[in-house]
Formats: C-alpha cells, sequence, structure tokens
C-alpha cells in the first residue's frame, strides 16, 4: 500500500507576503474599478444629448416635450427610440416624431406639428364649450383633442368622440366639397343624418342616405330659386332634402 505524503512544513514568509501582495492587488483593482464605474456616471459621458428640430407652428411650448423625454433619457444606458416617439406622440399638437440615434448617447428629435383642418365638438356633450367637448381634426382626418386650444377660422364639425366616425366625416366632407365647388361648406354635423351648413347661414340637411343625390338637387333647387326669391333670404333658409320627390324651405 503506497501512502501519500504531504507537503507540512509551515509557509516561509517571503511566501506569506507573496499571498498579501496579491489580495492586496485584487483588492485595490476592484476598488479602482468601481471608483471608475462611479466616475464615469457622474461624468457627461453617459448623459444623452438630445438635438432638437419642432415645427414652427407647433402651439406648446418646448419645455413640454423636454418635460416628456427627460424621464425616458436620464441615467438610461440603452435608449428605447420607440418608446420615446410614442411618448412624445401621446402630446395631441404632435402629429409626428420622428427620432433618430446621431452618435453615441446623441439623437435626433423631429417634431411635425398637427394641421388643422376642421374645428370640432362632441355633439354627446351637454356642456358644448366644456374642454373635453372641443378639438380638432387633422388635414389627415385624426381627431385629437389638446389642453391648449387655439384659435381658427376652419369649418365646425359635429360628431361623436369616434375615431371611426371622424374618418367617415372627414372623407364625406371632401366629397361634398367637390360637389359644390366654390359654395363653401361652413359648418358640418355628422350624427343619425348629415347636415350641411354653407356661408353665410344656409341650412341643408341630407339625411343618412343618397347624400351625395340630394346635395346635387339641392345645388339645382337653389340656382332656380335665384330667380325669383332674394339671395338675402335664401342664405338664411333651411333645406331639408329627404324627401323623394321633393324638399322642405324654411326661413
Amino acid at each position: 500500500m503506497i501512502k501519500k505524503r504531504y507537503n507540512t512544513r509551515p509557509k516561509t514568509t517571503i511566501q506569506r507576503l507573496i499571498l498579501i501582495v496579491k489580495l492586496l492587488a485584487v483588492f485595490a483593482v476592484t476598488g479602482l474599478t468601481v471608483w471608475g464605474i462611479e466616475k464615469i456616471k457622474a461624468s457627461d459621458i453617459l448623459k444623452t444629448k438630445v438635438e432638437w428640430q419642432i415645427d414652427k407652428n407647433l402651439p406648446i411650448n418646448h419645455s413640454i416635450l423636454k418635460a416628456i423625454v427627460l424621464p425616458l433619457t436620464e441615467g438610461k444606458y440603452l435608449l428605447d427610440l420607440t418608446e420615446i416617439k410614442h411618448a412624445l406622440e401621446a402630446e395631441p399638437w404632435v402629429a409626428t416624431a420622428e427620432i433618430k440615434r446621431s452618435f453615441f448617447h446623441t439623437i435626433q428629435i423631429n417634431i411635425v406639428a398637427q394641421k388643422i383642418a376642421m374645428r370640432w365638438q362632441d355633439v354627446a356633450c351637454k356642456v358644448k364649450d366644456a374642454p373635453e367637448c372641443l378639438g380638432y381634426i387633422s388635414t389627415k382626418g385624426v381627431l385629437f383633442i389638446p389642453s391648449k386650444m387655439v384659435g381658427s377660422t376652419a369649418l365646425l364639425a359635429h360628431s361623436k368622440a369616434n375615431q371611426k366616425v371622424v374618418t367617415e366625416l372627414y372623407k364625406d366632407y371632401q366629397t361634398y366639397q367637390t360637389i359644390v365647388g366654390d359654395k363653401k361648406i361652413k359648418a358640418f354635423s355628422k350624427t343619425h343624418i348629415d347636415q350641411l351648413i354653407f356661408y353665410p347661414n344656409t341650412t341643408v340637411i341630407l339625411g343618412y342616405q343618397q347624400k351625395q343625390k340630394r346635395l346635387k338637387r339641392f345645388l339645382k333647387t337653389y340656382k332656380k330659386l335665384r330667380k325669383t326669391i332674394a339671395k338675402a333670404k335664401l342664405n338664411q333658409a333651411s333645406f331639408d332634402m329627404r324627401y323623394p320627390k321633393g324638399f322642405v324651405l324654411k326661413w
């Protein structure tokens, strides 16, 4: 049977010193690494720099956009550009936000403002002028209800606060305006029926079916009546075109 022999001799002083030096070196490297990381955190190296290009027609202050972006960039090592984009586009006045990484922790943000095609009012509201009942429809047919309202001479649209209804309203408006040509639409109400008001104050009730046909019939009727009725009177009249073989005229 072979017996194993173990070195039981005590370590020399030099060996002990070498071991201590190695341990101190490990502690020193670890400490320097932690210190370096903390210094980097405190420096500007990892701070996100945001370069802005903002539509001059945006009616809200730049500080509002900065406040939206700050919590999504401050202290972040990996930026989620999609998250920043969605956060900015949640602001009603922002139509689109294009985010690009230009260099390491520098991003370029391009803001395009909503363009107003119509003023909008919610027909379901009892208090018509309540802030949540007023908004705009963009040139893309999108309903947006901002906290900051601006002056506008765009036509007034009435409908429910439903994007599907608003999309149909905007599409119908474009069709109606094409049909009437130079005759300018002042207001458009889409509820269970369609109703138009032309400048200065002529009301035309189209109903919910054969609307384009009824609108064309109104134009012919209006032209004939102009020969016998004063324009000033017709401009304040109401035409109900829902009758299959005629219409109802009120002043």
